[in-house]
């Protein structure tokens, strides 16, 4: 069997993965990391018994990676359980930034109503405080959208 022939039953492999996978950055570069992988296994293979049959040595080589199904099915796995733990960073991270947030404007209001003698009520100071805050969070989140 020619190297031709073992690079299109590569890339015959590797089509078949990319049709069960979503089409995503992401999945390129699984795709690109998976045809690395297969050349490798099947150069080192060859090194250790050139006398091997090419066919053989190809065979063995993606029936160890797995077929096309598992493959995929093993990458989508990985992936919602990734999404999943962004989430649970994402409310964690959001519930930081609240309770730091209500923290800074309390103190704040409390050293301005000590600094003006009670000349600035502190819950008006909260309130105010607590407005430009939500103000803020707004602005951001539409800054980081747009990004």
């Amino acid at each position: 069997m020619s190297d031709d022939d073992i690079g299109r039953a590569i890339e015959n492999h590797i089509k078949k993965i990319a049709k069960l996978l979503p089409d995503t950055f992401e999945s390129e570069d699984l795709l690109e990391d998976l045809r690395s992988h297969i050349y490798e296994a099947y150069n080192n293979k060859v090194h250790r018994d050139p006398s091997s049959d090419k066919l053989v040595i190809i065979l063995e080589v993606l029936e160890v990676l797995g077929t096309p199904e598992e493959i995929a099915a093993q990458y989508v796995k990985e992936q919602s359980e990734e999404e999943k733990k962004e989430t649970a960073d994402r409310w964690i991270y959001y519930t930081m930034r609240l309770m730091v947030a209500v923290l800074v404007v309390v103190l704040s209001s409390w050293v301005v109503s000590i600094i003006t003698e009670g000349a600035v009520d502190f819950m008006l100071a909260v309130v105010v405080l607590l407005a430009f805050a939500f103000l803020e969070s707004i602005i951001r989140a539409q800054q980081t959208k747009d990004a």
